[in-house]
């Protein structure tokens, strides 16, 4: 720890000897930045942004950029172009020189923007030099568009496809009333023959209710008459003891009329409870054929709903669609074609009111840095060479 203080105020005794010599070099490097900074000419940059127009296809109405981006920067930078604003600029540049000033690219992923940079030491020359270059930029696209687009065929295509929309209007219209047309004469079928199972179940009910109080009001009858012979029975068994040969075969005769009248009241309890039994099936199969009417029914109502509603929507998107063609072709029919999405210049050149090199300040900084760090270098090698000795 010791030798390492040492060490470090060797290093400050150094510098403190020296610091002569490192103050000169110090200065001479922050000197000779200044006054290279200002030997040195001013360089201006002008920057403008280019929005690449539009051709309407004929056929699809869609709108694709005139040329790509990158084409359009290429076309700047072109040499038969820079050859052109040399020539009628009157610039004092080669080819070459000029093509290192000019810079043009893509802005980023947009297939329609480019950015134009022209550095020159004349701010006035680099401004007219970006108009220049836009401008012939803008005289090539409106020739492209002269070109391939036709105001009279434009219109004409959009003349036939409003038509067009009109008719699938129509058509969807027509269509939708036939389809809802049929569906309602589906649902007052089904609704006829509810009303016809009804109207069944309604007379089932009736006849099935009027046999079951017939058989009731016989098995009443049966029972009463049943209830009466067996009382005649008992009294003649009271009254004729012992039983003559007469007495015995009319008793007899009581009791096989009550066994008959037993047999038909068990036979329509049978016939009651199968009548029973043969009404609640039908009720359940009429039920049944109620329930599948119902879901049919519902099943119909929903298709019904949906196909209204698609069909509205179809037709709500025509409508847009017809909006859309309708505006395109009004700003058509008041603009020349040549006007419309047209290549401009949404970032128009200025002219710079400062260099953006040489940076005076950055420079004497930088240089200050640089000397420093050399005299440093300088002054420990010096010492070094002192202590060799």
């Amino acid at each position: 720890m010791q030798e390492q203080e040492l060490s470090l105020k060797e290093y400050v005794e150094v510098v403190k000897r020296r610091k002569k010599t490192l103050l000169l070099i110090f200065f001479i490097a922050i000197i000779g930045s200044a006054v290279l900074s200002f030997v040195l000419p001013p360089v201006y940059q002008v920057k403008s942004t280019i929005k690449i127009g539009q051709i309407v296809d004929l056929n699809t109405f869609e709108k694709t950029p005139i040329e790509s981006a990158v084409a359009s920067a290429q076309f700047l930078q072109g040499p038969g172009l820079l050859t052109d604003a040399i020539r009628d600029l009157n610039l004092p540049f080669t080819l070459k020189k000029l093509r290192k000033r000019i810079s043009v690219e893509p802005i980023g992923q947009e297939e329609d923007l480019v950015e134009m940079k022209i550095e020159m030491a004349d701010p006035p020359q680099a401004l007219s030099t970006s108009r220049y270059l836009t401008a012939r930029l803008e005289e090539r696209h409106h020739q492209i568009k002269f070109e391939h687009e036709d105001k009279t065929a434009l219109l004409a295509q959009y003349d036939e496809h409003i038509a067009g929309l009109h008719r699938q209007i129509i058509d969807a219209d027509e269509s939708k009333e036939e389809f809802l047309a049929k569906y309602d004469e589906e649902v007052k079928g089904l609704y006829e023959q509810l009303a016809l199972i009804e109207v069944h179940r309604k007379e089932v009910f009736t006849e099935y209710d009027t046999r079951i109080k017939a058989i009731n009001k016989q098995l009443v009858e049966i029972k009463d008459d049943i209830s009466k012979a067996k009382e005649d029975l008992e009294r003649l068994r009271e009254a004729f003891e012992p039983l003559s040969e007469a007495e015995s075969r009319l008793l007899v005769g009581y009791m096989d009329d009550i066994m008959s009248k037993e047999d038909r009241y068990d036979t329509l309890m049978q016939e009651s409870r199968e009548t029973q039994i043969k009404k609640s099936e039908l009720i359940r199969s009429i039920q049944v054929e109620s329930d599948t009417l119902m879901e049919e029914l519902r099943q119909i109502q929903v298709k019904k709903a949906e196909l209204s509603r698609d069909t509205g929507e179809q037709h709500d998107i025509l409508m847009v669609q017809l909006r859309e063609v309708e505006t395109e072709k009004t700003k058509l029919e008041r603009l020349e074609s040549a006007k419309m999405y047209i290549t401009e210049t949404i970032v128009p050149p200025e002219e710079p009111e400062e260099p953006i090199r040489p940076n005076i300040p950055l420079n004497i900084v930088v240089a200050a840095v640089i000397g420093l760090v050399i005299g440093l270098g300088l002054v420990f090698f010096l010492e070094s060479l002192e202590k060799g000795k």
